[in-house]
């Protein structure tokens, strides 16, 4: 039975946030008990005293979810670098056993627990492993969130053949930040390619919502044009699926 989903990107600055905190919005809004998890946090501000990931405050603030911050976040890295460098730099190491073992006391608390990677697929997490492998140790489908714009295509058909030649199911492909920037010919047409090119369902278009913010804990509209956009059938637990 489905436990969870991961979400990653295509690259980073794509808005796995605000994808994550809209499907987790989404499937509480259908009556699931829902967790999120983001594991490893780079490029976290020191409020406070306390070194806090600005994607994880966001998702606290906006889902309503409150479990237990450390459980929830383990790792908080100061340096904005791949976890591999900013954790060298901090002298801590990323543990990935560590993290399955946080993951899966999320599961005992929810029917469904929304896992955010850091970057895309193939960040690397410490001096031996990548997100890849941490997805691969949980378990966990894939959702891919991708850009509208010039490149999304390469970008994300690396992302998705990556994936399933490691053994990675992929669930689907959100392309998040439609009409951000100009809509021209690729933001028009990229949807389709992929969705052929990849023989995986894209689930939906988000808008650049402006009233979104993830500095400020501000949901804006986005639980609506999730509602709207994006078919989340192919990514509930098997039991609730129509």
């Amino acid at each position: 039975m489905r436990t969870g989903l991961f979400i990653t990107g295509t690259d980073t600055g794509v808005g796995k946030s605000v994808v994550t905190a809209g499907l987790t919005l989404a499937l509480k809004k259908r009556g699931l008990n829902v967790g999120f998890m983001k594991p490893v946090s780079a490029g976290c501000p020191v409020l406070d005293g306390e070194v806090v990931s600005t994607d994880v405050r966001f998702l606290r603030d906006v889902t309503g979810v409150r479990d237990d911050p450390d459980l929830v976040s383990p790792y908080r890295l100061k340096a904005a670098a791949a976890p591999s460098i900013a954790s060298r730099l901090e002298d801590a190491h990323v543990d990935l056993s560590y993290i399955v073992d946080h993951y899966f006391q999320l599961t005992l608390l929810h029917e469904i627990t929304i896992v955010e990677g850091v970057g895309g697929l193939m960040v690397p997490l410490n001096g031996n492993e990548l997100v890849s492998d941490l997805v691969l140790q949980l378990g966990l489908e894939l959702v891919i969130v991708a850009r509208p714009g010039l490149g999304t295509i390469n970008h994300t058909l690396m992302t998705v053949h990556t994936a399933k030649m490691m053994g990675i199911p992929v669930a689907g492909i959100i392309i998040n930040g439609f009409g951000k920037d100009k809509i021209g010919l690729p933001e028009r047409t990229s949807p389709d390619e992929i969705e052929h090119f990849c023989n995986t369902p894209v689930l939906g278009i988000l808008p650049w919502m402006k009233d979104v913010d993830v500095e400020r804990c501000h949901a804006g509209s986005l639980l609506n044009e999730f509602l709207e956009r994006i078919n989340i059938e192919p990514l509930l637990p098997e039991e609730n699926e129509l």
